[in-house]
């Protein structure tokens, strides 16, 4: 299969490693030196780079977009009107418009466009969906997101974009469903004209949620709570052992009083995998399959829609209803 590969930045190189790990005739397009060097060290021919998409757009089976967000909508558009299969970097857009235009093309054409929501992908996500499906939490009632780290923030969007997404993204899929409301409060404490702290709160329609995320806490956090009627679940996708643990506890009312009962903890071993390796591997056999994605277009679309809610509830001060 031939790949075009948008964007061979940071994360692009990774794309560029595992799509040649899977096999795939990759073709790289971005007009940066720095990027050429990149490309030819890591195997690609020379006649198999350029500064400009549009030269390899119509030899290519399918588009890997990796550039940022502001772009995305343009590469992207270009390469459904084509009749190309696209995977693109989360957010799909950065406007929720441009998410349900480039959506409905790809409706139309019956192309696949696949959103990089990578934590879909992760096998503890699996796991989890299994717990909610089987009832073993029982009834969902809250879910809690921390992503953290002290890191470099970066510059084409805000933490909220960059990391709230993808906690936003995995509670609208544990939940099968959407936010009826937001809540939100964000704060540009570096003055760079970006929020580089965020609390997001979800109302679903049977459960409520909320997304921190920030670029000041030591150490690195990437942690959600699932708090149900018979149980609680927690998982840390950045531990390598122990990621998920389930508390049976429950709280029992005992006449005029409440008892807090603790009960067994089960610890789950994950299967050690690289989520982008099982992320691009499933674009590339919905392309050979033409299968749904299991983040396609409306999923970013969804999540792009919460994002413009959080934005509008935190200068407004108000909730904001997405019904």
């Amino acid at each position: 299969m031939k790949i075009l590969l948008a964007g061979l930045g940071r994360w692009g190189s990774n794309h560029l490693r595992i799509l040649k790990m899977l096999g795939a005739r990759v073709f790289v397009a971005d007009p940066s030196p720095r990027a050429k060097k990149t490309a030819l060290e890591n195997g690609v021919p020379e006649k198999n780079f350029s500064a400009s998409f549009e030269d390899f757009i119509d030899e290519a089976d399918a588009v890997d977009v990796v550039t940022s967000a502001d772009t995305h909508y343009m590469i992207c558009m270009e390469a459904l009107r084509k009749g190309k299969d696209v995977f693109v970097e989360k957010p799909l857009t950065l406007k929720s418009a441009e998410c349900r235009e480039l959506s409905e093309i790809a409706d139309r054409k019956k192309s696949i466009l696949q959103v990089g929501h990578v934590f879909r992908f992760d096998p503890a996500t699996s796991f989890m969906a299994r717990q909610i499906k089987e009832g073993v939490l029982g009834k969902v009632q809250w879910m809690i997101g921390n992503f953290y780290g002290f890191k470099r923030p970066r510059m084409d969007a805000g933490v909220t974009w960059s990391d709230s997404l993808h906690f936003i993204d995995l509670f609208n899929y544990l939940t099968g469903s959407v936010p009826r409301k937001v809540l939100a409060r964000l704060k540009d404490n570096l003055g760079r004209g970006m929020d580089d702290a965020s609390w997001v709160s979800l109302v679903y329609e049977d459960a409520e949620a909320e997304v921190r995320a920030n670029y000041f806490r030591p150490r690195k956090r990437r942690e959600i709570v699932i708090i149900g009627s018979e149980a609680t679940l927690e998982c840390d996708f950045s531990s390598s052992q122990d990621k998920i643990k389930i508390y049976k506890n429950t709280h029992i009312k005992n006449e005029n009083t409440w008892v807090a009962t603790q009960g067994e903890v089960i610890t789950q071993e994950i299967m050690q995998a690289e989520p982008l390796a099982l992320e691009l591997e499933s674009f590339i056999d919905c392309v050979k399959t033409r299968e749904k994605p299991l983040a396609g277009g409306w999923d970013g679309y969804n999540v792009v829609k919460v994002i413009e809610a959080a934005y509008e509830s935190s200068k407004s001060g108000k909730i904001v209803d997405l019904t």
